[in-house]
């Protein structure tokens, strides 16, 4: 077999090629599950198809002093909008019980949706300091993928963030650490239920 200098460049070429991508491949495999987002988490246009009637249930008083209307408009009538970007940074009894939790409490914190109060959030295996920092640098509640109650939490196709009953929450906005999960305070602003 000869060599030319046209397959010798080819060939470099794309073992530049290889060697560059290999990192971004090996990176993608790091954001699948439990990084990432499990199959079963993935849901189609049907679950939306109550989500007006959620917002019946959606009670006078939220966690943190969220208003009930702003809920009821982001949450139940809406598919696309946010609540106004800082909207977390201004609400003071949020940011005082964040500061709580991390000068003595757990260290922790659980989000529980405006509407059925189930919990959809979980800040407990990374630092809550690095949840507020994140969220307070975007403007709104920021999760990853390991705070999010699988069990209560959907994801549509392009991105939009609900609960399994189709109460809107917000989007996933993926940055270079995998799925962002960018979230309207007063979606999650329910109270922890009664036992």
């Amino acid at each position: 077999m000869v060599v030319t200098p046209v397959f010798s460049s080819v060939f470099l070429l794309l073992f530049f090629v290889f060697v560059a991508l290999a990192p971004l491949a090996k990176a993608q495999q790091l954001h699948q599950y439990p990084g990432g987002i499990p199959e079963e988490a993935k849901a189609d246009e049907s679950v939306m198809r109550n989500q007006r009637v959620l917002g019946t249930k959606i009670e006078r008083s939220l966690r943190w002093n969220s208003r009930s209307a702003t809920a009821k408009q982001i949450c139940a009538r809406n598919r696309h909008g946010a609540e106004w970007s800082g909207l977390l940074n201004r609400a003071d009894k949020f940011i005082e019980e964040l500061n709580q939790e991390m000068d003595g409490g757990g260290g922790h914190v659980t989000f529980y949706d405006s509407a059925l109060n189930r919990p959809v959030f979980e800040v407990t295996k990374r630092p809550l300091s690095q949840f507020l920092e994140e969220s307070v640098k975007h403007g709104w509640p920021s999760f990853r993928a390991e705070d999010v109650v699988w069990e209560n939490v959907r994801i549509l196709d392009d991105g939009e963030v609900v609960t399994r009953d189709g109460l809107h929450l917000g989007h996933n906005i993926p940055d270079e650490k995998g799925p962002r999960f960018c979230i309207n305070l007063v979606c999650v602003s329910g109270f922890a239920p009664e036992r």
